[in-house]
């Protein structure tokens, strides 16, 4: 891995678990909607680095679904593989909410099963514990 791509990964990493943080903040309070566009954010980012820590580089939108589809079938792991059906339906579950007046509640499984799905991603990057950077090929 490239010098470069390393600390490419280090910021998509950086920038990724910040936007999950901000995206719970806002759910915390309150601004589900505000969330949605956050948790895209993290997740795209969080394939990217993945993607990236495997001497791949992806550029558009559907490559990066694919992409995290095929790691979640690698891993066995539903959260991964099922991460952006969770939110391209999460816009139409919050609007379903608010219509029936029901509780937010519904949107908790989904929300979990994403936040989830980023950190399994990150933890699919090989880290140097002591300096919190990918391995560097010897």
């Amino acid at each position: 891995m490239a010098s470069g791509d390393t600390q490419r990964i280090r910021r998509y990493r950086k920038r990724s678990l910040e936007l999950l943080e901000s995206a719970l903040n806002q759910i915390r309070g309150g601004r589900w909607s505000r969330s949605e566009d956050l948790l895209w954010g993290s997740l795209n980012l969080a394939v990217k680095g993945v993607a990236l820590s495997r001497g791949r580089q992806l550029e558009d939108e559907g490559a990066v679904r694919d992409y995290a589809a095929q790691l979640g079938r690698e891993r066995r792991d539903r959260r991964i593989r099922d991460a952006y059906s969770h939110l391209s339906s999460f816009a139409d579950s919050l609007e379903q909410v608010r219509e029936s007046r029901s509780r937010v509640d519904r949107l908790l499984p989904a929300l979990e099963d994403i936040s989830s799905a980023v950190e399994q991603l990150w933890e699919m990057v090989p880290w140097d514990v002591e300096g919190d950077r990918p391995f560097e090929p010897a």
